[in-house]
């Protein structure tokens, strides 16, 4: 080693040394308190932090993680909508309010006279719509409307229903079957629409009426649903069924 860098070495010894010698160590005692201190203090942080996350919520997130991953997965396209919902649920479980699109559905339904018999429950019936029996339909309606002269075997009238003196629908079923027959009349001119996804659509004669038959198939029970559509005498039918094609139009060919 050279002379130089052997006057530099020792230098550098004497500097740190020097440094050393000026260090205060605190007593031992000292040290311990403050060591018990500070486990002390991190001992209240996560209890605290697991006072405000709850049980619930923490499997509501873990929920909420697994489907997160699951259409991260499934679908790439899908991150930024997965983001929005998290977010949204997320805010929901941490605050009584809540930003962003929200759906609400509001509905009352309008309960039949004391003496009509009640619906079933999984008829779908229209706000304001009741149930009334045969007798009392035929008072209200300002229309004769028709009953079918022809129903398939174990297909029978379940209830009757006015939404109001123009509109009268008779619901029919079977153990396997359902069938709506709904009657609207008017006069005068008359326009109505309606959408069907991914039908097949055809004309038919209705005793000399032309009508429109539409097939479509409901992907909840995999069956054909047919709807008919025609207009005679002032009344606009609209008839739907899961019969099948040759039993819906038997049925609507008896209405007369």
């Amino acid at each position: 080693m050279k002379p130089n860098e052997l006057n530099l070495e020792s230098l550098i010894q004497e500097i740190f040394q020097e440094d050393a010698e000026n260090i205060i160590v605190p007593p031992p005692q000292h040290i311990w308190e403050k060591i018990s201190s500070d486990r002390q203090t991190a001992k209240t942080i996560r209890g605290s932090l697991y006072k405000r996350f709850s049980t619930s919520k923490a499997i509501a997130c873990f929920v909420i993680f697994v489907l997160f991953i699951g259409f991260f997965i499934s679908n790439q396209s899908a991150i930024a909508i997965n983001s929005n919902i998290l977010k949204t649920v997320v805010d929901f479980f941490s605050s009584p309010e809540t930003t962003g699109s929200v759906n609400v559905s509001i509905s009352k339904n309008t309960l039949p006279d004391s003496d009509a018999p009640l619906p079933p429950p999984d008829w779908p019936l229209a706000t304001g719509e009741k149930v009334v029996t045969l007798e009392q339909a035929r008072a209200e309606a300002a229309f004769n409307f028709i009953i079918p002269s022809y129903l398939p075997k174990g297909v029978s009238l379940d209830i009757i229903t006015v939404l109001n003196e123009f509109r009268v629908n008779q619901y029919y079923r079977s153990d396997k079957n359902r069938l709506v027959i709904e009657q609207h009349y008017f006069s005068g001119g008359f326009a109505s629409s309606y959408y069907f996804a991914s039908s097949k659509v055809k004309k038919v004669n209705i005793n000399g009426t032309e009508a429109t038959l539409i097939m479509q198939n409901n992907p909840y029970t995999s069956q054909n649903q047919i709807y008919i559509l025609w207009c005679l005498d002032d009344i606009e039918f609209n008839l739907k069924t899961d019969l099948s094609e040759k039993e819906a139009l038997k049925v609507a060919r008896s209405l007369k």
